[in-house]
């Protein structure tokens, strides 16, 4: 399955991604804005694992993550849902560029944007929410330049960089997607 924006593609996983994303979440400045879930370092062998999970659980959330990829075919992060409540038509979302040279240049806006428009133009969600520090200034901003407000701030939630950072709540209402 592969969606396409101006700057990515959105595709499945492949075996060639478990070296690179290895690479990605061993990087200090990359999973210090990840949350607390994925366990640190990670190793070839529990990357593999995760990927060869997401293949098998075909009725899980795990549909729901996909490699980005440049237009020429590069690798260069991951976006998904992490939860989907059904009943409430409400999926909260995680996105990370890991490839370094692409921060801040429109790739992670881009990818959020496509899958914006997957979750409600194809999934029919009715909110889209997600978690950031408070602290990744970058990553706001361009959740904000995708319709994202915030909702929430959750003070002293997680302890970084050697004290507790507050997470940001934010979310973007079906309504406000196709009125932007």
């Amino acid at each position: 399955m592969l969606f396409s924006g101006q700057l990515v593609n959105l595709r499945a996983f492949r075996d060639e991604d478990i070296k690179p994303s290895v690479d990605f979440m061993n990087d200090m400045e990359i999973i210090l804005n990840l949350d607390d879930d994925a366990p640190m370092p990670q190793s070839y062998e529990t990357q593999k694992e995760w990927f060869e999970e997401m293949r098998k659980n075909k009725k899980s959330y795990k549909d729901f993550f996909w490699a980005i990829e440049t237009k020429d075919a590069k690798f260069i992060g991951g976006c998904g849902v992490n939860r989907m409540d059904g009943k409430n038509r409400l999926a909260q979302v995680g996105i990370f560029i890991g490839n370094q040279d692409y921060l801040g240049k429109g790739y992670g806006t881009d990818a959020m944007k496509v899958l914006l428009e997957f979750l409600f133009e194809e999934y029919n969600v009715n909110k889209v929410k997600l978690l950031v520090f408070d602290y990744n200034k970058r990553a706001i901003k361009s959740y904000e330049k995708c319709g994202f407000q915030t909702e929430a701030i959750y003070r002293d939630s997680v302890f970084r960089y050697g004290k507790y950072q507050d997470m940001r709540s934010m979310a973007i209402l079906k309504e406000e997607y196709f009125n932007r």
